[in-house]
């Protein structure tokens, strides 16, 4: 019956867009456009070529802002509009930043496609044995008969691999906020689907990408979790050394409780078994001169502390001015996504976009030679 329905691979896939309701027309226009599709890298998408930005991406890559090898990412044109769709000015620290957001939500969405895969091989279920299969079996039975010579269509683009694209695609679509969840997870689903992912595939790789766009979705709107304390120092003579520091609300903890919540509410409309993050209740703070060479940053604490529900958590830097000018202060926080069904290394994800300071270095002004005159007589009468 199975060599019946999915002999040949033009049924298969008839079967599976009845199923899912997508046309079978737009996947060949996908694919066609994948075809044309030029490539380049991070570095070259975000405009990083420059010698100047060498040591700033040093020091973005030695404070674990960025992975060490995102530059040399290669990434579709498409990709390269859709990362920087969130930068607002052209602060570098700014687009590398966008830039490992993006590649991160890749990363983690094609992390779930693959532990999908790794959990259906391993289980290994009698797909015939019951007259009463969920959809996803059935969907899964259409794309596994054909999945070599399927997949054999699918080639790789300029260097950029075909599950990236996939997830590239689940990562853009859905992204309406307003729309309802099971909506956009189908907007996602689909998108894999059109892209050449399995059933399982798609079905874990949408989970992912809307758990971590709608998490995304609630960070921007909060609002009162954090100040700067004291502010940052609007005035400072070089070479002096003032302190800025950072005070995160014991409310933060709450808006992760918030945040794991909403990845509860996706993963119950989702036919998903695969979790993609968990979150910890663990941020960090980095505290950065963009500029690299005109401020000195000395940080007191670990950039990586845990969240306390009963009293705020607090950060300080020590600043040094090394040069006279308005000079900037970067503050990058996030907070750590790692875990998953799988667990995995620390994985820290920016909140909204980093925050940016200016101090005016300049140098203090002499009093004049009367005053100077009459404070040396009073210290030597005063003694």
């Amino acid at each position: 019956m199975t060599e019946y329905i999915f002999g040949t691979g033009a049924l298969a896939v008839v079967v599976v867009a009845l199923c899912l309701g997508w046309p079978v027309y737009n996947s060949v226009a996908q694919i066609d456009d994948a075809a044309d599709n030029n490539t380049l890298t991070v570095e070259q998408c975000i405009d990083a070529t420059d010698d100047s930005a060498d040591p700033i991406e040093e020091v973005m890559i030695e404070k674990d802002m960025i992975d060490e090898g995102l530059l040399q990412t290669k990434v579709t044109n498409s990709m390269c509009e859709a990362m920087l769709e969130p930068v607002t000015d052209s602060s570098l620290v700014r687009r590398l930043l966008a830039a490992q957001n993006y590649m991160q939500e890749i990363k983690l969405i094609k992390g779930a496609m693959h532990e999908a895969t790794g959990k259906a091989a391993a289980r290994r279920p009698n797909r015939y044995s019951s007259s009463d299969e969920s959809l996803i079996q059935f969907r899964d039975i259409a794309q596994t008969s054909e999945e070599v010579p399927a997949r054999a269509q699918y080639e790789w683009v300029g260097g950029v691999a075909p599950i990236t694209q996939q997830a590239a695609g689940a990562a853009s679509a859905g992204e309406d906020a307003d729309a309802p969840l099971a909506k956009r997870l189908r907007q996602k689903e689909n998108s894999l689907l059109l892209g050449g992912a399995l059933a399982r595939e798609a079905v874990a790789g949408g989970l992912c990408g809307l758990q971590i766009e709608s998490g995304d979705e609630k960070w921007a709107k909060a609002t009162g979790l954090f100040r700067i304390e004291p502010s940052m120092p609007p005035k400072m003579p070089p070479r002096e050394t003032e302190q800025a520091g950072l005070l995160v609300s014991p409310l933060t903890k709450e808006k992760l409780k918030e945040i794991t919540q909403q990845y509860s509410r996706v993963a119950e409309i989702s036919e998903s078994e695969v979790g993609c993050v968990k979150l910890t209740d663990r941020m960090r703070a980095v505290l950065m001169d963009p500029d690299v060479n005109n401020l000195d940053i000395q940080p007191t604490q670990p950039a990586i502390r845990g969240l306390s529900s009963g009293k705020a958590t607090r950060w300080v830097w020590k600043v040094t001015a090394k040069k006279t000018g308005e000079q900037k202060l970067v503050l990058d926080l996030g907070y750590d996504v790692s875990g998953g069904d799988s667990g995995g290394d620390p994985s820290f994800r920016q909140l909204n976009t980093p925050r940016e300071y200016a101090i005016k270095v300049t140098p203090l002004q002499k009093p004049p030679w009367w005053q100077r005159i009459f404070e040396r007589i009073s210290e030597i009468f005063g003694a």
